[in-house]
């Protein structure tokens, strides 16, 4: 069985809002992802996160409902178009402790079964009043929903003649009970239209005869040229002033943007509307009568409607397809509008009498799929293709340079800004009377100049971005690669589009910033900071130890600054600075009352063990007191000296050669060393630690040692009697030697949260968790877990991040250790080679950390444990499609396709490239470009062999585009290799073509298999061998021979390949497995159902897994029947993704924890979605295990619903392109982990009962709250 869990949520952001939730005072963004709504407190300092939501379907859009027009409170209506079309109305609130939550107040379902899906506009629109709202999801129909007060009343189903419908507004009509819309459509003749339409609402119904408000016309091709390919939108103007103005205002109207020239079209007069009127009564009347007089008055119905009406006022759109728009809070005449390229406007609609439509470009942003304007100028954009932005518009130009905001297409004519102080036309004396065909004609010669609009060629840009929410979408193909052989696996993805092309190196693990550096001070062995005095609020020392010396340095904190000095020789009193420091840390007075905090240091050395106290007269440290390591008698006759060493505030643990353990304590009322005890271990100890697990303690009543002879870690109890030890404090035998150990609480006393950890010398972690017993005295190591960082030994610093207590583990890695959900956890970071640690708390770096690393000292925080870590390069207009990575030039190979931003309607003229980026800068290193008519589709890297030695190779497919085909018929295998070069003194790659070949369509796929290239063109699968040069006595050009041809399928769109097999995605079919048999394609087996896979990926040589456009997960086996082997269906899961790529392979490769029994979850795959969602499949295979995993998720489902859809069973039953199929009732081979793991966080007792007892005794679980705690725990784990 397969748990289908995330990595990364999705990114892409489908729509936004901005309305007031709560208070007045309060204002709230509103963000809206592909199954999950956001809720932003907008605040002076930015936006702050107040809770979110995760929704069981895909959303369409967002829309704000108002209780009334006149109080500013909202409601938030979600409509999800998948699986099921569902209107969700969602409050928001909050609890007792000031948490903030969204609940569902109502849900309307959508779903039919019969009606045709709506093609163009999937949609929910809200009166502005709150009243109302109108939902098309199906062709010919509209649902009218009726609200008061922001709750649900009723709704009703209306039927519309309108079939294709763009998109549709609401009319701003001055009456408050008036409802009418208008509608963009195309009608049956394929001409595009727009008309309006009444709502009667107390009619239950939407009249046929078209509204008298908004006069019906045809939308020529001088305004929308290609209608199917670009989105419109109709935006309602409100109207100057209100119902009774004086002749001659604007009456409100439409504006229609998305194609070539933006159309504003004006509603009709009273007047016109009377007309209008009394023209279809008389119509009505004559269709009532006879025959020939009822034809007359229908063609005379349909040419009235087919008339091209002139818009009040256009305007040239200079560039691409309009992809958002909002209005201009306080500003109703002014509009920001984003195309698909991200270039930025304001569109002002005010005093369009006379000065027309004027556009002002703003600058370039990312493609805006949703705008929402917040305040004070402040606007949320919302991307799919790139980073959602929160930006700042500026009334002033915010750049320096004299260079165009927004360039303009050749030609384009624009105005200068100083134009727009004088009027484009004059004012008439008055409003001609209307005549019945006066608007009959579209004709631009007969419009007044100034209703044709100017666009201000603005010289400079207006646009600030004040914070920037990162978006990985949509993923188009992903490699999982380590780049520094440290078995800690990154995922490097191919994101973006239009002008944000780029690629993400993705990596979750600890936040750390590095605040300063201190470079010269190297090969350091530890590092340590002090206090002089114990009333200190800053460290004021740090002392640095190498190999052979010590240092001393005194921190300076002036005027919130922080300043090192090294300290001479002649001022280090009786610090011992000829030997390594092997511990320095401050200790306590101890008197008949206890301890009390002092200005002694302990400085521990191999000879002996140092009590200094730090003298304010002389500054400088003073000897009070010292321990030499030859007062310890020992059975053998070999020197010596002290090991390792472990210091508290009153207890110093020395371990020496030999393998004795020495306590040493303080003489009550006295600054002398007292002798406690030693104790014989009979083994060399490598490690020490007596620090108390709970850091406000004075002492420790446990020491934990480590042997070098056995890896096991051993915890006395230190009594009167001496070191006692049992077999349960004795950890088994580590992977390693230990370097460093550490007892530490990562909570209070109150919680059982105490672990031993062991930094081992191969670069592990071990920890143990130190279970409590019956009494504090009785307790055991149990639950062994070995965390990979690298292959240096690892050492161990207690630290805080937010308040929480954390350790630090550092070596040729670095990783933070801390508890999550009760469970021990780790972070890794991007920290490599850190030789010491230590915590660091000054006037300018407070709360941080000092490390040593091979080039100085350096400082830093760490800040969210959590976070993930995404490093990108932007390619702009370069959209990556493909990627590959070598080993042996430490490169990526990126086939990117760039496309030119034009103007609507224009021909997109793109060329592919293929370059070099070095895996770490990712930088480019080397780049082809090719031809004009040639599209990258495919890429694979592979390993040959060039004159006796191994080279590396990047295969590139790509397609010959020609426009007259409907389907392509030519296409190249291009071979690639890099060689090193030099440009001036800088070192560089250089690519080289060493062989290509022709083939006879698109080259969708590729994948090296057994030494050779198997390539996915149109039907057919290819097999290609790559000979390289030679240049031996008869050298040969290196060339690609084809020695195999498969050609059983209808489109071949995706490879995957294991060992000598391949799996072959048809997408207009179903899945295929092949082997490779010498210079043969055997068929193994395929699937003859209609699946439509768009993904493809062979988890071994008998099972592949297989994505499809339906959303679904289906897995496939390699089964024997009686006919042969075939492939079965063996598993099917609603994923509500589009899934565009597989990975074998895990991310915490390196990281994952293995316990003394085997993880029950191993992590075999990697899916990645179009929406930027990254998800990991793990495989289970115990099979009680698989039952009692599924029968918790039937119980879970049972006890805790979603939002959104019936049941989570059902939302996850695969789908078909109709929805959910009668014939699966629920998903079978896989298990929803991130559903499962919300069983940690059921805090209701009554809850918690009703999983476990399920709703009869046969549902009851078999295991307990406990265990299937700790098994999703691991599963949380694994991912």
């Amino acid at each position: 069985m397969k748990v289908v869990s995330t990595f990364h949520p999705s990114s892409s952001v489908v729509s936004s809002l901005k309305c007031t939730l709560a208070t007045k005072d309060l204002e709230h963004l509103v963000v809206a992802k592909l199954n999950r709504i956001d809720v932003y407190s907008v605040n002076a300092h930015g936006l702050e996160h107040d809770c979110g939501l995760d929704i069981w379907g895909k959303i369409c859009s967002v829309k704000a409902l108002p209780h009334s027009e006149y109080e500013v409170r909202s409601n938030i209506i979600v409509m999800i178009t998948h699986p099921e079309p569902e209107l969700l109305i969602l409050k928001y609130s909050k609890d007792g402790d000031g948490i903030a939550h969204l609940e569902l107040a109502k849900s309307i379902p959508l779903f039919e079964r019969l009606p045709r899906v709506a093609e163009f506009f999937n949609n929910v629109l809200v009166h502005p009043s709150g009243k109302q709202a109108i939902v098309s999801c199906y062709a010919t129909k509209l649902k009218v929903i009726t609200f008061s007060g922001g709750e649900y009343v009723s709704d009703f189903d209306a039927t519309i003649p309108e079939i294709n419908i763009f998109s549709i507004a609401y009319l701003p009509v001055p009456e408050d009970d008036k409802f009418a819309i208008a509608i963009l459509h195309f009608d049956s003749q394929e001409r595009l239209q727009l008309c309006a339409r009444d709502i009667d609402v107390d009619g239950l119904e939407i009249p046929r005869q078209l509204s008298t408000l908004l006069a019906p016309t045809i939308v020529t091709t001088n305004y929308v040229v290609y209608p199917t390919d670009t989105p419109l939108h109709l935006i309602p103007v409100r109207p100057d002033l209100d119902a009774d103005a004086p002749e001659g205002t604007f009456l409100g109207g439409i504006l229609l943007v998305g194609g070539d020239r933006l159309a504003l079209y004006e509603l009709a007069s009273k007047e016109d509307q009377r007309k209008q009127s009394d023209k279809q009564r008389r119509l009505e009347t004559k269709k009532k009568g006879d025959s020939s007089e009822a034809a007359k008055a229908k063609a005379k119905e349909q040419e009235r409607a087919s008339r091209k009406r002139k818009p009040k006022a256009t305007l040239e759109w200079p560039w691409s397809a309009v992809s958002a728009w909002t209005s201009v809070e306080g500003a109703p005449f002014r509009f920001l509008l984003g195309d698909s390229f991200g270039r930025l406007s304001l569109l002002s609609v005010e005093n369009v009498n006379e000065l027309g439509m004027i556009l002002i470009p703003l600058g370039e942003t990312s493609p805006a799929t949703t705008i929402s304007y917040l305040t004070n100028q402040c606007v949320y954009l919302g991307s799919h293709f790139g980073d959602s932005q929160l930006l700042k518009i500026s009334e002033s130009p915010v750049s320096s340079e004299d260079v165009p905001a927004l360039t303009f297409p050749a030609g384009f004519q624009a105005v200068s800004s100083g134009s727009l102080t004088s009027v484009a036309a004059k004012k008439g004396k008055g409003k001609a009377p209307a005549q019945e065909d006066d608007m009959d004609v579209d004709d631009d010669t007969s419009t007044k100049s100034y209703s044709r609009g100017r666009v201000v060629d603005s010289r400079k840009s207006f646009v600030t971005v004040l914070d920037t929410y990162k978006n990985i979408a949509p993923i188009m193909d992903a490699i999982l690669v380590d780049t520094d052989n440290s078995k800690q696996h990154q995922i490097v993805t191919c994101s973006g589009g239009a002008n944000t092309g780029s690629i993400n190196v993705i990596r979750s693990g600890a936040e750390f910033k590095e605040l300063a550096s201190i470079p010269g001070i190297v090969n350091v062995t530890g590092v340590w900071t002090v206090k002089s005095t114990p009333d200190a609020r800053y460290d004021t020392h740090m002392i640095v130890s190498m190999a052979n010396e010590t240092h001393l340095f005194e921190i300076y904190n002036v005027n919130g600054k922080t300043t090192l000095k090294r300290i001479g020789a002649s001022a280090l009193g009786g610090l011992v600075t000829s030997q390594r420091t092997l511990i320095f840390a401050p200790f306590s007075l101890r008197d008949h009352g206890g301890y009390k905090p002092s200005s002694l240091v302990v400085q521990v050395v191999a000879t002996g063990v140092h009590l200094l106290e730090w003298d304010p007269t002389m500054l400088t440290y003073v000897e009070r007191a010292s321990w030499d390591v030859k007062t310890v008698l020992q059975a053998h006759n070999r020197p010596t000296e002290i090991a390792a060493a472990s210091i508290n505030f009153s207890q110093i643990a020395l371990a020496l050669s030999g393998g004795n353990v020495t306590l040493l304590c303080l003489e009550i009322g006295a600054k002398q060393f007292r002798h406690v005890m030693t104790h014989s271990t009979g083994s060399e100890i490598s490690a020490i630690s007596i620090l108390p697990s709970e850091p406000e303690q004075q002492y420790s009543s446990f020491l934990s040692v480590s042997y070098w002879s056995s890896n096991v870690v051993e915890v006395f109890t230190i009594s009167s009697n001496g070191f006692t030890s049992a077999a349960e404090r004795r950890s088994p035998p580590l992977p390693a030697v230990v370097r460093s150990i550490l007892l530490h609480s990562f909570s209070g006393k109150e919680k059982d949260e105490t672990y031993l950890l062991a930094g081992l010398g191969d670069g592990s972690v071990a920890s143990l968790h130190w279970k409590r017993g019956a009494t504090w005295k009785d307790r055991q190591l149990t639950d062994l877990k070995v965390v990979s960082l690298g292959h240096a030994p690892v050492s161990l610093t207690p630290c805080e991040v937010g308040g929480q207590r954390c350790v630090f583990a550092a070596g040729n890695k670095a990783t933070v250790f801390f508890i999550d959900n009760g469970r021990l956890a780790n972070s890794a970071i991007t920290l490599k080679e850190i030789s010491g640690a230590s915590r660091l708390n000054t006037s300018a770096f407070p709360d941080s950390l000092i490390l040593a690393a091979p080039h100085g000292l350096f400082i830093g925080s760490i800040g969210d444990l959590k976070k993930m870590n995404i490093r990108s390069a932007s390619l702009g207009l370069k959209n990556p499609r493909r990627i590959a990575y070598s080993k042996f030039l430490k490169a990526f190979g990126v086939a990117s396709v760039q496309s030119l931003p034009g103007r609507v309607g224009d021909l997109d003229i793109g060329r592919s490239t293929f370059e070099l980026l070095d895996d770490v800068a990712l930088t480019s290193l080397a780049e082809y470009t090719c031809e004009e008519n040639e599209e990258v589709t495919s890429l694979v890297s592979f390993t040959g062999t060039e004159n006796g030695e191994e080279k590396p190779f990047f295969c590139l497919g790509t397609m010959i585009f020609n426009p007259e085909e409907k389907e392509p018929s030519a296409g190249k295998l291009h071979v690639f290799t890099a060689y090193s070069g030099n440009v001036g003194r800088k070192s560089t790659l250089e690519l080289s073509l060493v062989a290509s070949a022709e083939v006879k369509g698109c080259v969708f796929a590729l994948q090296s298999v057994d030494g050779k290239i198997a390539a996915a063109v149109n039907s057919s699968i290819l097999l290609y061998e790559f000979l390289a040069a030679s240049t031996g006595e008869e050298p040969e050009l290196a060339r690609l021979d084809k020695v195999a041809e498969w050609n059983h399928n209808y489109l071949v769109t995706s490879l995957s390949s294991y060992d000598n097999c391949i799996a072959a995605g048809d997408q207009i079919s179903s899945i295929s497995l092949l082997k490779v048999d010498g210079n043969r394609l055997v068929s193994v087996a395929r699937d003859y159902g209609p699946l439509y896979p768009l993904a493809v990926e062979a988890l071994n040589e008998k099972n592949v897994i297989a994505s499809s456009d339906s959303l679904n997960l289906v897995l496939f086996s390699l089964v024997k029947n009686i006919r042969g082997e075939v492939l079965e269906n063996v598993g099917s899961y609603h994923i509500a993704e589009l899934v565009s790529k597989f990975i074998r392979g895990s991310v915490n490769f390196g990281n994952k924890t293995k316990s003394s029994i085997d993880s029950k979850f191993e992590p075999e795959m990697l899916f990645f979605t179009s929406s930027g969602k990254i998800g990991v499949i793990s495989d289970v295979e115990d099979i009680q295990l698989s039952l009692h995993l599924t029968e918790l998720q039937r119980n879970l489902a049972a006890a805790i619903p979603g939002v959104g859809g019936t049941s989570h069973t059902r939302f996850r039953a695969p789908k078909n392109t109709r929805g959910t199929s009668d014939a699966d009732s629920s998903a079978r081979g896989f298990v929803d982990g991130d559903f499962l793991e919300q069983f940690l966080n059921v805090q209701s007792p009554e809850t918690l009962s009703k999983v476990m007892k399920g709703s009869s005794a046969p549902e009851e679980l078999k295991l307990s709250s406990d265990e299937f705690a700790k098994i999703l725990q691991d599963l949380q784990s694994s991912h």
